[in-house]
């Protein structure tokens, strides 16, 4: 049962540099402090899960890397309400306008 839950862990690194090549596209090198705490997280979540003491600082960089990522791709709004609201106006969708 232990290979499943590395081979998991080792999908996660994956999908992190994944998910890092995808955002840098579109915001530049903004994620790439969220992404280096996140690589060093998901190499620690590999033997350490959850569990303490490493596996609690595994989890804070969980934490860290979502704030940071979330940080490097809000853009100028920066989580301010216009972020929230659309770029357009709905319209009509049955007449068009």
């Amino acid at each position: 049962m232990r290979r499943w839950g590395q081979a998991d862990a080792y999908a996660l690194i994956g999908a992190i540099a994944a998910t890092a090549v995808a955002l840098l596209a579109k915001h530049g090198v903004r994620v790439l402090p969220g992404t280096v705490v996140l690589l060093a997280a998901g190499w620690s979540f590999v033997d350490s899960h959850s569990f303490w003491p490493r596996g609690v600082w595994t989890m804070l960089g969980f934490a860290l890397h979502f704030a940071l990522l979330a940080w490097g791709t809000a853009g100028r709004d920066r989580f301010g309400e216009a972020a929230m609201l659309p770029r357009r106006p709905a319209g009509n969708h049955e007449t068009g306008e």
